[in-house]
């Protein structure tokens, strides 16, 4: 695999020390504090600036990427922190599965299918934007979550049956049949996590998380292995090797205090660089920036959570 260096100002750092070897927190961090440098990186820390000022009590964000996790406050306790917070990160990964399965149906015979993705698109965006100025408190919590879950019960079913039809052969997009599962799955934990919420339930239970969030990484490192160009051997083999880690924890989770959290924070500095490469044409694949961002924001999101549970 070529290793050609990744020259921005004084800082030089080649995608195989990113990705491949030891030290991914120390660069992620390196690159991450030297973004803002960027026009790409005052964008964003523009658009995160305006975000915060508009956030809802009780909500707060993490950056390091392309786009901010939303998370409620550390410690809360309380439903509508929670429902917002939720909503508001949800909102923004929908829209994005709309957003993506639209790219990934191209061509007049899939214009219907196309149309009905953008169209999810749009809601889930709308969605986010009116949840970001809403007046919620806990009279009206339970009014808010249900008109999210609506638009989020329409898109599984969708989801579910776009999954039927591309793996009979009726449906012939470039979305594979398990992209359309994975995201459906991520959909429905959305639903039922709105449901508890409206019924004041804010705990996480861990075996639930674990279970949930091993599975979605370990398909995280599956699209990314497959959608890198062949010629980046060593990458793919990473990321078979990160898949491989996290579906085996899926099946057995370790006994061993921290295994997953370690391996969580291992993924989140390993998307984050990849990120950078991605957008910097120093890592080779058919992975969106966008696709690059979701991902890791999603990681971002596992690691929070765990730290939840009860």
């Amino acid at each position: 695999m070529r290793t050609e260096d990744y020259e921005q100002g004084e800082l030089r750092v080649t995608r195989r020390r990113i990705l491949l070897g030891g030290g991914t927190v120390l660069i992620g961090t390196t690159l991450a504090s030297r973004l803002p440098e960027t026009a790409l990186g005052q964008v964003i820390e523009d658009q995160v600036a305006a975000t915060r000022q508009a956030l809802p009590k009780g909500v707060i964000t993490k950056t390091g990427g392309m786009k901010p996790v939303y998370l409620p406050e550390p410690d809360s306790t309380d439903p509508v922190a929670y429902s917002l917070a939720e909503n508001l990160f949800w909102t923004d990964i929908l829209a994005e599965h709309g957003k993506f399965f639209a790219m990934l149906m191209p061509g007049p015979e899939l214009a219907k299918e196309r149309g009905q993705a953008e169209d999810f698109q749009r809601r889930f965006a709308g969605q986010f934007e009116t949840v970001l100025t809403a007046k919620i408190d806990k009279t009206n919590l339970g009014a808010l979550n249900r008109s999210t879950t609506e638009i989020v019960k329409v898109f599984v079913d969708f989801k579910n049956a776009m999954f039927k039809a591309q793996k009979s052969g009726r449906l012939k997009s470039l979305v594979w049949p398990s992209f359309f599962d994975h995201t459906a799955r991520e959909a429905e934990r959305f639903s039922k996590r709105l449901d508890e919420l409206s019924r004041g339930t804010v705990e996480i239970d861990k075996n639930n998380a674990v279970g949930f969030w091993t599975g979605i990484m370990g398909e995280h490192a599956d699209f990314m292995a497959h959608l890198l160009d062949p010629d980046e051997a060593a990458l793919i083999e990473k990321a078979m090797k990160t898949s491989s880690a996290f579906h085996q924890m899926h099946e057995k989770p370790p006994a061993k205090d921290g295994a997953i959290e370690t391996a969580i924070e291992d993924i989140i500095d390993f998307k984050t660089a990849a990120v950078k490469g991605i957008q910097a044409g120093e890592i080779q694949s058919i992975i969106h920036p966008t696709l690059a961002d979701h991902v890791r924001r999603e990681a971002v999101k596992c690691s929070d959570e765990l730290k939840r549970t009860v």
